[in-house]
């Protein structure tokens, strides 16, 4: 009764603050959101419908995605400070969209700068898994080396490319959803919803494994092969989202913590819950970033790391041994 109740709170802010961000921006509606379902002959129709939807759905899609990430990080890892950014997947990705973009192979919002980026995210995130320590957090480490490197190479990429304009990709190391529109949202949304069936089928097997590698082997649990999946799925999540708004720092970190506090470590239930919240936490941070400073925005992976950073900081100084590996 208790999760139950807390779905429906958090359902209810998402809606109420999906509605708000429709509503608000540097333009003011003369007409109400109800009123302009189903039009598109108006100022205030093409504002809301070609211009805010597609950012508060991209908005909606893309934090669920990273909410749901961040709790199949932690799981595999069975570690606390296991994030996508800082286990490779996002600057994996990043390298692969401005590789595309850059050298003229594909064009922003295409379904192939998806799948370079989804690809890319997979290759750092098994770079990371084959190079990382066993114990301890090893892995954070060669995660936050790897994503140094790729990260340099991107930006070896905007540097050389004779492509006109190539500078303005730099934003993907921040994150922004200013960009999206109707045909990108509904073009990562497939790879989304693809990565949250994934995780969700993966549920109840990360509670076997997150006792242990041995115990999991008994209780027939194929660990590594856990991994690999687990790390598809969070590779089509991440790679989707950066190859549309870039990179956005430290929402897979927090939201698996707020979702454990609330409602437990159950993978089944953290992992539906990860996507509400996700959803909620995204669309208020981009509205704060475009209504607190206007006219001018804040780039939202700059928001999130402000909040994301310090919140890491404590992590590090209070982590429990009970998210140590236990093999």
């Amino acid at each position: 009764m208790k999760k139950l109740a807390i779905s429906i709170f958090i359902a209810t802010v998402m809606v109420a603050i999906f509605l708000i961000s429709l509503r608000t921006g540097i333009l003011h509606l003369s007409h109400s959101i109800f009123a302009l379902i189903g039009k598109h002959d108006s100022t205030d129709a093409t504002t809301v419908w070609d211009v805010r939807f597609p950012r508060v759905m991209g908005a909606l899609i893309i934090g669920a995605g990273l909410g749901v990430a961040g709790g199949l990080a932690q799981g595999i890892f069975r570690n606390p400070l296991a994030e996508p950014t800082l286990i490779g997947l996002s600057s994996g990705a990043t390298l692969g969209t401005i590789t595309v973009i850059g050298t003229g192979i594909a064009s922003y919002g295409s379904a192939i700068n998806a799948v370079f980026a989804i690809l890319f995210a997979i290759l750092a995130a098994t770079l990371v898994q084959l190079l990382a320590p066993n114990k301890g957090n090893g892995f954070l480490l060669t995660g936050l080396a790897i994503s140094a490197v790729l990260i340099a190479v991107a930006g070896l990429v905007i540097s050389i490319s004779p492509k006109p304009g190539i500078q303005s990709l730099a934003f993907w190391n921040f994150g922004s959803l200013t960009l999206l529109n109707n045909s990108a949202v509904a073009m990562i949304a497939p790879f989304i919803g693809v990565g949250l069936i994934i995780a969700f089928l993966l549920a109840p097997s990360l509670d076997g494994y997150s006792l242990g590698e041995s115990t999991s082997h008994f209780m027939g649990i194929n660990p590594k092969r856990i991994r690999y999946i687990a790390i598809i799925a969070m590779a089509l999540l991440v790679g989707a989202s950066v190859s549309a708004v870039g990179a956005i720092a430290f929402l897979g970190l927090l939201v698996p913590h707020i979702v454990r506090l609330l409602i437990g470590p159950s993978h089944r239930a953290m992992l539906a819950m990860s996507a509400l919240v996700g959803a909620t936490l995204l669309m208020l941070a981009d509205l704060l970033a475009r209504t607190v400073a206007q006219p001018h925005e804040i780039p939202l992976g700059l928001l999130t790391s402000l909040i994301g950073a310090p919140a890491l900081i404590i992590l590090l100084r209070f982590q429990r041994s009970a998210w140590v590996d236990h093999d």
